[in-house]
C-alpha cells in the first residue's frame, strides 16, 4: 500500500514537472463573470487549476477577464458556451524615442518653462484657468508622487502588477510625461501645460518600459469606477502602445469613450525619415485623439507615426520634464571661462572632476599614453564600443572621460551608455565620471590647454523624445480648455482641439500633421468666448473635426 501511494506522488510530481507553460490570455464573456465563475469556467477543462496559478483577473467594463492559461486551455474555452472570443494579451510599449537636442540645462533651484507650453500657447489660457477642476489619469509606468514639482497636486491611482493603490513610477517615463501635464508653478524646476489639474497615475508598465492589454483593460476599469464615485471631467493620457490591435481592448476603448473619457494616445514612434508608419494602437481606436510629434520649428518629427487616423499635432523632440527624484543629470565640460553642454554616458559615476585633459583618440589600447594617469581622458566616439574605451581608460589610471561624437549634433541626451553584452559586470564596474560632447566643443575642448571640469550630477529633471512627449501637451491643453467650458462633453472638447489647430503641411487635414499643430487658446476662445473677451461664437457641440479616420 505504501509502495503504491510513493508511485501515487511520484507520478504526481513528475507530471508537476511536465505540466504544460501557461501564456495570459483575455477571454471575452457574453455576460460579467466573477472571479468564481472564471475560475470554474477554467476548472471545467482542468479540475485541478488553483486561483494562485491562474492570475485572474475579472472586468466591468467588458464582459470578460484575464487568466493564465495553457494553449490547450485557452483552445478549450473558445468552445464553451458564453464565450465570444479568447486571445493572448499583446505587449504595449512606453512611446519615447529616447533623449532629443536641447539646449544647455539650467539650474533647477530656478523654475524655466519649456518650450512646449508655450508652443502650444498654454499661458496665453492661464488667465483664465490653468486646469483647475479637470482630473487627468496619467496611464503608463506610474508616477514619482514625492516629486516637488508633482507632490502637491497628486491625486492618487492604482497599480495593476499588485493591485494596490501604490502607482511609484521605476522607470521614469510616467513622471516625465505627467510633468509635461501638470508639473507646478513654483520657482522650481519646470512647468506644465496644464498646473492646477487633479493628476492621477495608474501603472500598467513595468520599470522596463513594457506591459500588456489585460493590465490597459484593468486600468481602464480603474479610472470608470473612480469617475462614477467622484464625477467630474477626465482626461487620459496613454503615452505607449504598439502595431498590432486588440478585440478585447478595442472594446475596452470603445466604452470607455462613450462613457465620457477623452483620451490620447501617442501615434507612435515607428517611423523613419523615408518611410512613415501608420499609427498605432490604441493611438487609431475610435473616438481615441492620435496625437504625433513636431520639433520645435513645427517639422513633423523623423520618428512620428503617421495616417488617416491623426488627429493632431504636439512638440515631442528635446522635452524638458520631470524624472524620479534623482534619477536625471546635469552634466558638463568646462574649459577656462567656456561651460559646454554634456551628456551623462550611462552608468557613470556621479560626481565633478577638475584634471588636465590627455587626447586618447578613439580610445583603443594601445591609444593611452602613459601621462593619462591621474586625468582627464579625451576620447572619439568611433571603431569600438564605449564599454571598451572606457575599460581601457580605468585600465590606464584615468580619472574621467570626455568622449566626443564623431557626427555633426548638439551634445544633450547623446544615449551613450557603457553598458554592453560582452561585459555582463558593465553595471557593477566602478566607472569613473564620463560625460559625452558634441563633435564641435570636442574639437574646441582639444585645441585647449590647461586643465578641465567634467560634472555630472543628479537632478529631478531631463529631457527625452518620442510621441510619448507630444500626447501630455495634447492632454494638458484638454484639461486647460475643459476647464474653460466645463459643461461640454468629452467630445466636443476633442473636436475644439481638431477644429482649431493650426493647419501645418498639406491645406486641411493630412496624414503627416493631422489637423495640425494644438492650440490652446484658440480652442478655449471657441468653446468659452465671453471668458476671453471674445464675440466670437463657438462652434456647435458635436461638430465635426475636418478629417480623422478609425480603424
Amino acid at each position: 500500500m505504501k509502495r503504491i501511494a510513493v508511485l501515487l506522488l511520484s507520478f504526481a510530481f513528475a507530471s508537476s514537472l511536465f505540466a504544460a507553460p501557461t501564456q495570459r490570455y483575455i477571454v471575452m464573456t457574453r455576460a460579467h463573470v466573477g472571479a468564481g465563475h472564471a475560475l470554474d469556467m477554467i476548472r471545467g477543462i482542468t479540475p485541478e487549476a488553483q486561483p494562485e496559478s491562474r492570475d485572474i483577473t475579472t472586468f466591468n467594463i467588458i464582459e470578460g477577464f484575464a487568466a493564465d492559461l495553457t494553449a490547450d486551455e485557452a483552445a478549450a474555452l473558445k468552445k464553451t458556451p458564453g464565450v465570444r472570443y479568447v486571445e493572448q494579451v499583446i505587449e504595449r510599449h512606453a512611446m519615447d524615442a529616447g533623449g532629443g537636442s536641447a539646449p544647455a540645462v539650467e539650474a533647477t533651484s530656478t523654475q524655466t518653462v519649456p518650450f512646449g507650453i508655450d508652443l502650444v500657447h498654454a499661458r496665453d489660457v492661464w488667465p483664465v484657468t490653468r486646469g483647475r477642476g479637470i482630473n487627468v489619469v496619467v496611464v503608463d509606468t506610474g508616477v514619482d508622487y514625492h516629486h516637488p514639482d508633482l507632490a502637491a497636486i497628486f491625486a492618487g491611482g492604482y497599480n495593476t502588477y499588485d493591485k494596490s493603490t501604490n502607482p511609484m513610477d521605476d522607470n521614469g517615463h510616467g513622471t516625465h510625461v505627467s510633468g509635461t501635464i501638470a508639473a507646478q508653478d513654483n520657482d522650481v524646476g519646470v512647468v506644465g501645460v496644464a498646473p492646477d489639474v487633479h493628476l492621477w497615475a495608474v501603472k500598467v508598465l513595468d520599470s522596463s518600459g513594457s506591459g500588456t492589454t489585460d493590465k490597459i483593460i484593468a486600468a481602464l476599469d480603474w479610472i470608470e469606477a473612480k469617475k462614477a464615485d467622484l464625477g467630474g471631467d477626465w482626461v487620459l493620457n496613454f503615452s505607449l502602445g504598439a502595431t498590432q490591435a486588440s478585440t478585447a481592448e478595442r472594446a475596452a476603448f470603445g466604452k470607455a469613450v462613450d462613457s465620457g473619457l477623452l483620451i490620447c494616445a501617442a501615434s507612435g514612434n515607428e517611423s523613419t525619415d523615408t518611410v512613415p508608419a501608420p499609427v498605432g494602437y490604441p493611438a487609431a481606436y475610435r473616438g481615441v485623439l492620435a496625437i504625433g510629434a513636431v520639433d520645435k520649428s513645427l517639422n513633423i518629427a523623423s520618428f512620428s507615426d503617421q495616417g488617416p487616423e491623426l488627429a493632431v499635432v504636439a512638440p515631442g523632440v528635446a522635452i524638458r520634464s520631470t524624472l524620479p527624484v534623482g534619477t536625471g543629470s546635469i552634466s558638463s565640460v568646462t574649459s577656462g571661462s567656456t561651460t559646454f553642454t554634456a551628456s551623462e554616458v550611462e552608468l557613470s559615476k556621479k560626481g565633478t572632476v577638475t584634471a588636465a585633459f590627455v587626447d586618447c583618440a578613439q580610445g583603443h589600447a594601445g591609444e593611452f599614453p602613459a601621462s593619462v594617469a591621474g586625468r582627464i581622458a579625451l576620447i572619439q566616439r568611433g571603431d569600438i564600443s564605449f564599454n571598451e574605451k572606457a575599460h581601457n581608460a580605468l585600465d590606464a589610471g584615468a580619472i574621467g572621460i570626455v568622449i566626443y561624437n564623431n557626427t555633426v549634433g548638439d551634445a544633450s541626451s547623446l544615449g551613450f551608455t557603457l553598458n554592453n553584452a560582452t561585459d555582463p559586470a558593465a553595471s557593477t564596474t566602478s566607472w569613473p565620471v564620463t560625460v559625452a560632447v558634441s563633435q564641435t566643443d570636442g574639437a574646441t575642448i582639444l585645441a585647449s590647454k590647461g586643465t578641465i571640469t567634467i560634472t555630472n550630477t543628479a537632478d529631478d529633471y531631463g529631457t527625452l523624445s518620442g510621441t510619448s512627449m507630444a500626447t501630455p501637451h495634447a492632454v494638458g491643453v484638454a484639461a486647460l480648455v475643459w476647464s474653460a467650458a466645463p459643461l461640454l462633453s468629452a467630445s466636443d472638447i476633442g473636436h475644439a482641439i481638431m477644429n482649431n489647430a493650426d493647419d501645418l503641411g498639406a491645406p486641411g487635414f493630412d496624414t503627416v500633421y493631422g489637423n495640425g499643430m494644438i492650440d490652446a487658446l484658440r480652442a478655449a476662445k471657441s468653446v468659452a468666448p465671453a471668458s476671453f473677451g471674445s464675440p466670437a461664437t463657438p462652434p456647435a457641440p458635436g461638430s465635426r473635426p475636418r478629417s480623422v479616420r478609425r480603424r
